[in-house]
């Protein structure tokens, strides 16, 4: 079954309280269609015959670039001086700018740094070369070919993320990560990181959570759904990103009342 990859990001995502020069080479394929509402989509898998799409084809880098430095689970240099940001993961951040660290941040950061400095890596690019920060954005590749994304993914030292329309391998990440919770490996036997009631949000600003509560009201506006639990807490789901949802069998209309699990960054709306 066809899902809009744009849509599916917003099945994590909470709201409120809650380049280098070389000659590319083809590599994975994305493709992106447009619906008559306007809304943009983008799969990794084929669209269906009757909808006109674009195809985007990834570049792989054919060199091999030798890793200088690892800042933290997720985002390295190269000798180059370009820095690299691994995308579809995030690992716990390292102290940093007079931020403590967080749970399982060390670990990972160490994990990479015995894996990665001094050694050569390939970069499979999303269809964003680089984020505003200037950091390049790519899958990581080491000279056995092993995806770097993945591995620290199947080590439970970092988790997936969607963000469209970097979307390329999510389901194999997602999978990983899912492995990795099973077995409780790494970052998922911390209490940081287990489910958590909705009622602690506003404890846990600022950081990536997975909580748990009941839908007490939904809210239909111009543009969104709102979904709000106990304890002031609302999740949003933007109208573009409806269909998705409804072809899940999850409209908004129909969670009132239920227990729901969501995932995500939790920040402060308004106080």
């Amino acid at each position: 079954m066809l899902t809009p990859i744009l849509s599916r990001s917003l099945l994590w995502s909470l709201l409120g309280l809650l380049l280098i020069t070389t000659v590319p080479v083809n590599g994975t394929s994305l493709y992106r269609w447009t619906t008559p509402d306007g809304t943009i989509h983008y799969s990794d898998a084929s669209p269906a015959a009757e909808i006109q799409y674009e195809s985007i084809t990834l570049q792989t880098t054919p060199s091999f670039y030798r890793v200088e430095q690892v800042y933290d689970g997720d985002t390295v240099r190269l000798a180059t001086g370009q820095r690299v940001r691994l995308i579809g993961i995030n690992t716990p951040e390292v102290a940093h700018r007079n931020q403590p660290e967080q749970p399982g941040g060390v670990e990972a950061s160490r994990f990479l740094q015995q894996r990665l400095e001094g050694k050569r890596v390939r970069l499979e690019f999303g269809p964003e070369r680089a984020d505003k920060y200037g950091r390049l954005l790519a899958h990581l590749y080491d000279e056995d070919g092993t995806n770097i994304n993945r591995l620290l993914l199947e080590q439970g030292l970092a988790h997936a993320v969607i963000k469209p329309p970097s979307i390329t391998h999510i389901d194999d990440y997602f999978a990983a990560e899912a492995a990795a919770r099973t077995q409780q490996l790494g970052i998922w036997q911390l209490p940081h990181f287990q489910v958590a009631p909705i009622r602690e949000a506003a404890q846990m600003r600022n950081s990536f959570r997975r909580l748990q509560g009941r839908v007490e009201r939904v809210e239909e506006n111009n543009s969104a759904w709102l979904i709000h639990f106990e304890g002031e807490v609302s999740a949003l789901i933007r109208k573009e990103h409806l269909a998705s949802f409804e072809a899940a069998g999850l409209h908004p209309q129909q969670l009132l009342g239920q227990q729901v699990t969501i995932r995500g960054w939790v920040q402060q709306s308004r106080g």
